[in-house]
């Protein structure tokens, strides 16, 4: 028996709780008191206690008897939880029986890592109390690259803020078997324990891939990392974000009569200079070190890397100057240039210049006559001349409208590809069944089907390439601008886009579109 009263008797037969009505009328918020009086118990429900207390006569079952000490174990058993069902009376006078009893509760559920003394911890009735804590398992640590540093290919900067272009490291050699990177390898975790001692397995940490040309770098295991190092003597290259050792060709005075033209598929450095009608062509970077710079020669070029030309260009109206990347000169006098980035130290004049971005000097470089022909921007600090001879800066931007058609004409030519494939791919298969017992004529079906299947591929590899480029241009475009940091003379022609003026008077600025007027 739990209690009785004049409404009815309460009372337990084995754990289940039962309630005799012998007088209807005890509000139900009043049995509240009851359960407060009596923590281990729970009521089933409240509409089943109602109707037992308005049932006459009836034995009705309404909730159920709690242990003392209930246990519960969460968090993938890395934390056991108990609740003592009890009285704050019962705490305290019965505190060493329930001492007693969370032990035998703890034992007999098998806890028995990461106890705590949880007797310490503010301890009331019905209030969930954390008893054991597992340890968790600790991932182990991820791979680490390292790579060797490239040195940025950009000029130093003197202390009034000019560029100085006569100076710059800009090949990078390297000698067969020099450090070019490592991987320290991942680490294996830190095993963890959950509260019924088992061990949990700690993860491996995350391996990665260390990039880099096979053909020119190899990789050797010392103790716990993976090293790579150049196979053979070049300059050092990343190209998307692969290391590789180019090949690197160095001439130890001029290109002219006794070297001739030179066309090499790599790196290039001329301690010297190319003398006049002569032509140096190269994949890689183009260096030329002479302080005299460049007269007269008639094509520097490289399809893949950037050039440097110490002394600058004296060009007599033909030379030309290219690059894929950027192009660094003291100076230039009539020649062409084309490359993305133009950077120039002391001056341009009368040359024809076409870049994404052009920077000349923006303490004391001058460009003056010619045409510069930029996308994005055009920066120097005096651009024409007293005399007030014509020179052009021209900002184009870009014309969202038809890289967006040049989009749509490759996409349309990658599909056909595509389809083509598609459609060769069927004889293809049925040929490659009785590929050993074809005929001659078959053979040559065979052999240009597969031509044909693997050509386009590239193709659709190369046009894919060329959508992401112009897409990303878009994405990325700035408007176009051009900034003359001290003057800009009568006579110079500012063009963005398509708007243009001929100033008329001496100025300086940024000049851009603003509202749709360029701001001259």
């Amino acid at each position: 028996m739990l209690t009785e009263n004049e409404f009815f008797k309460l009372y337990i037969k084995e754990k289940v709780v039962f309630l005799l009505t012998k007088k209807v009328g005890f509000p139900l918020k009043s049995f509240d008191t009851i359960t407060q009086d009596f923590p281990r118990l729970k009521i089933n429900s409240f509409p089943s206690l109602r109707s037992a207390l308005t049932t006459l006569g009836e034995e009705n079952v309404i909730g159920s008897w709690l242990p003392l000490v209930d246990i519960e174990v969460t968090k993938k058993n890395m934390e056991a939880q108990i609740i003592i069902n009890a009285t704050p009376k019962e705490l305290n006078e019965e505190f060493n029986l329930i001492l007693q009893e969370v032990d035998r509760v703890l034992n007999k559920a098998g806890i028995v890592f990461g106890k705590i003394d949880w007797t310490t911890q503010n301890i009331s009735g019905g209030v969930p109390i954390v008893v054991a804590v597992g340890i968790e398992p600790k991932i182990g640590a991820n791979a680490v690259i390292t790579y060797i540093d490239l040195p940025e290919k950009k000029p130093v900067i003197r202390e009034d803020g000019s560029a100085n272009l006569y100076e710059m490291n800009f090949v990078f050699q390297v000698k067969d078997g020099d450090w070019l990177g490592e991987k320290i390898l991942p680490l294996e975790g830190i095993n963890g324990t959950d509260v019924f001692g088992n061990e949990i397995k700690a993860t491996r940490g995350n391996d990665d891939i260390i990039r880099y040309d096979r053909k020119s770098v190899f990789e050797d295991k010392e103790a716990d990392k993976v090293v790579i190092r150049a196979l053979h003597g070049g300059v050092l290259e990343y190209k998307d974000g692969i290391v590789s050792v180019g090949k690197h060709l160095r001439i130890d005075g001029d290109v002219g009569p006794e070297t001739g033209a030179i066309n090499f598929d790599g790196a290039i450095t001329i301690i010297g200079t190319v003398l006049a009608g002569y032509t140096v062509t190269a994949t890689g970077d183009i260096s030329i070190e002479g302080n005299e710079g460049v007269t007269n020669a008639k094509l520097i070029q490289s399809s893949e890397g950037d050039v440097y030309v110490k002394g600058g260009v004296f060009g007599g109206g033909t030379m030309i100057v290219e690059a894929q990347g950027a192009i660094f000169i003291k100076h230039a006098n009539n020649c062409k240039i084309y490359a993305k980035e133009v950077h120039a130290g002391l001056y341009l004049f009368g040359s024809e210049i076409i870049a994404d971005h052009v920077f000349v000097d923006k303490h004391k470089g001058k460009i003056i006559g010619g045409k510069i022909e930029a996308i994005y921007s055009i920066e120097t600090a005096i651009v024409g001349n007293d005399h007030e001879r014509t020179t052009i800066l021209n900002a184009k931007g870009i014309d969202k409208d038809t890289l967006y058609k040049e989009i749509q004409i490759m996409a349309q030519d990658l599909k056909e590809r595509q389809q083509l494939i598609v459609k060769i791919e069927g004889p293809l298969a049925s040929y490659e069944n009785i590929k050993d017992r074809l005929s001659a004529d078959q053979r040559e079906a065979y052999v240009k089907m597969h031509a044909t299947v693997d050509s386009n591929r590239e193709q659709i590899l190369e046009l894919d390439k060329e959508i992401q480029v112009l897409l990303n241009k878009i994405k990325n475009a700035a408007p176009a601008k051009i900034e003359v940091a001290r003057a800009a003379y009568p006579g110079t022609i500012i063009q963005i886009g398509k708007s243009s003026t001929v100033l008329h008077s001496q100025t300086k600025g940024v000049f851009k579109i603003v509202d749709g007027v360029l701001n001259v």
